[in-house]
């Protein structure tokens, strides 16, 4: 009776670790080239790589995210390969220069048509467009549709999937707090948060023309401004030098720009 149990047990043992390897990567419809197709029309980013390698650095951690994240459409929503890709480039735009890292805090990314509420209720008069997920959504990203295309097609510098995807870097430390542990250098934590309330104090008293969501708090502060960083580089530079440089020094680090080429 006893070996019998073992047996038993050894078996459910090997087909729970059978299982969760197995979810690891779904299968995929959309071959490599369908995919690089997309980049070279849709992802303004790919597009302006110069080097050969990192076009296909970028397309290839494109390619992993897609088989490896779950997309569900929910309700009136009817997500494309496009949609899958513009998520996938969000995933890997900001991480770009850290071409080692590879997301653990998210297994699915669910997509509602349009805008919606914290109840997940979709309506025109609803306004958030993304989330991170917690408690029972934990892994999980939400993203309006419409908001994850608009952040493609228009140049007011916003970027919706971008900017969770921010939120997921943040949390990778265990907590979303505006300081991205392993991103940025512990010499840089103070004056980066100093900045941070500094600037939030001019977007409060309307000194600068940045999006007033950023002074919500640290965590969105540094969302908002990877927005910026990403979409409209030359305006941060021109108007927040100190910000785009402190920015840059966190996303794409001089030892790690040098080392992908």
């Amino acid at each position: 009776m006893a070996i019998f149990f073992f047996l038993l047990l050894f078996a459910g043992i090997a087909y729970f670790l059978y299982t969760s390897q197995k979810s690891t990567k779904k299968a995929s419809s959309h071959t490599e080239t369908e995919i690089e197709q997309v980049l070279n029309s849709s992802i303004d980013f790919y597009q302006a790589l110069p080097v050969s390698e990192k076009k296909e650095n970028f397309k290839n951690r494109v390619v992993h995210f897609i088989q490896h994240v779950r997309f569900t459409s929910v309700g009136k929503a009817k997500h494309t390969l496009l949609d899958e890709v513009l998520i996938a480039s969000s995933a890997v735009i900001p991480l770009f220069h850290f071409p080692n890292w590879e997301y653990r805090n998210i297994h699915e990314v669910i997509l509602y048509d349009d805008h919606f509420d914290h109840q997940y209720n979709v309506d025109n008069d609803h306004h958030i467009m993304g989330m991170v997920g917690e408690g029972a959504l934990n892994n999980t990203m939400v993203l309006s549709l419409r908001a994850l295309r608009e952040g493609f097609e228009k140049t007011e510098g916003t970027n919706t999937a971008i900017h969770e995807f921010v939120h997921l870097i943040d949390k990778a430390d265990g907590v979303i707090d505006g300081v991205p542990e392993y991103l940025i250098p512990k010499k840089m934590i103070e004056p980066w948060l100093r900045h941070i309330r500094a600037t939030m104090q001019d977007i409060m008293q309307h000194e600068t023309q940045l999006n007033p969501y950023a002074a919500t708090n640290e965590a969105e502060f540094l969302a908002v401004m990877a927005e910026y960083f990403f979409e409209k580089p030359t305006l941060l530079s021109r108007n927040h030098p100190e910000l785009y440089t402190m920015l840059q020094k966190i996303f794409s680090p001089p030892s790690t720009t040098e080392k992908n080429g």
